[in-house]
Formats: structure tokens, C-alpha cells, sequence
């Protein structure tokens, strides 16, 4: 049996179907079809053409807590993270969400069983309005150890891989697909690709 590993999960589009969900709200709010497959930048007001108002509004909206309560599990991920938790592997959720969104987020971890030793909110994207007494920065993420990491964002990737030396399977979106290549970068379109990466 392999020993026991330190894994760095992101949540969303990695473990909730998030931004898949965005596209229908996109539709019902401002009438505006935008397919998954056209969201090739992680800056979301640029990918859903929308104005300042127009994101401030959507922004607050997709972050109530009813919206993230009913948000899908992504294909194979509870599985692979309650397999990996069964062999010994120490789980940490790491998520950039706002700290606002704290108590639900735990709430749609819970309701869906999935298995985690910690769970750990980063400023990731330099908000406005987090907590910092709730989330960490990204220098302090970065005097963690992680064997493996599972993130979506090719920035927040390229910062694991580069930064901390962490191998990282970035899940395949269309908003990483430019994201530079680096060797402890591995490109995976499914969980069944990422789960052998911890054996």
C-alpha cells in the first residue's frame, strides 16, 4: 500500500458543478446564451460579456446560499475523495471562494458525504470584503506541503506546481486551456484520470 498523502481539492468545477451552472442563470437573468465550451477565460464578466453592474449582480446572486446548497457533485469526485480518505490519505479542501460563503459551502460537503480532514479558504483572487481572520493568503497556503493537488484555475495550478512544488492535476475546462505546460502539471478531462495520481 502506498503511504498515506497530503491532497490539495479545490471545490468549485472540481468537486461542485459550479460555473456549468452559471451559464443557465446567464440565460434566465440577462437572456444571454453563452455554451460552457465558449468560457475560455477565468474572468467571468469577460466570458459572459457582462457589464460592471451586470457581474456585481450576478456575482452576489450565484454566491446565495440556496443557489450553492443546490449545486451538483462534479462525475467520480466523492467517489475518488472517499476512496482516497479509506487508504489513509489526508484530504484538505481548499477553496477561493468569498468567506462569506463559509458556512454553506460546509453544508453542501456535508449534505453530499463527501470525506475531508480540513477545510481551508484562501484569498486566492485578491477579493474584496474577505475575512481575514477566515481566509489564508496565498503566502501562507504556500508554507503548506501538499503531495498532490486538484484545481481547475491555471493560475492557482501554475502556482502550486511552480511555487510549491506540488504535482497537480488541473481538470480539464475551457478557461485552462491555455494555461502554460510545466512537468508537475498533469491535464486530466475526468476524476478517473486523477484518482491514480495518489497511488
Amino acid at each position: 500500500m502506498s503511504r498515506s498523502k497530503r491532497i490539495y481539492v479545490d471545490v468549485d468545477d472540481v468537486v461542485s458543478r459550479t460555473t456549468e451552472t452559471y451559464t443557465r442563470i446567464v440565460r434566465e437573468e440577462f437572456g444571454r446564451t453563452v455554451p460552457f465550451e465558449n468560457l475560455t477565460t477565468f474572468d467571468l464578466r469577460a466570458s459572459f460579456q457582462l457589464t460592471d453592474n451586470e457581474f456585481h449582480y450576478f456575482f452576489d446572486l450565484v454566491h446565495q446560499h440556496d443557489l450553492l446548497l443546490g449545486f451538483a457533485p462534479v462525475d467520480g469526485a466523492i467517489d475518488v475523495l472517499n476512496a482516497w480518505s479509506g487508504q489513509g490519505h489526508c484530504i484538505e479542501i481548499v477553496t477561493g471562494r468569498p468567506t462569506s460563503a463559509r458556512d454553506v459551502t460546509l453544508e453542501w460537503l456535508d449534505r453530499h458525504g463527501v470525506t475531508y480532514n480540513e477545510f481551508i479558504m484562501v484569498d486566492k483572487y485578491n477579493r474584496p470584503g474577505n475575512d481575514p481572520a477566515v481566509a489564508v493568503s496565498k503566502s501562507d497556503l504556500a508554507a503548506r506541503t501538499y503531495d498532490l493537488a486538484v484545481e481547475d484555475s491555471g493560475e492557482m495550478a501554475l502556482f502550486l506546481a511552480e511555487e510549491m512544488g506540488v504535482t497537480t492535476a488541473l481538470k480539464d475546462r475551457p478557461w485552462n486551456r491555455g494555461c502554460t505546460d510545466h512537468d508537475r502539471l498533469v491535464r486530466c478531462m475526468s476524476w478517473e484520470d486523477i484518482k491514480p495520481l495518489a497511488t
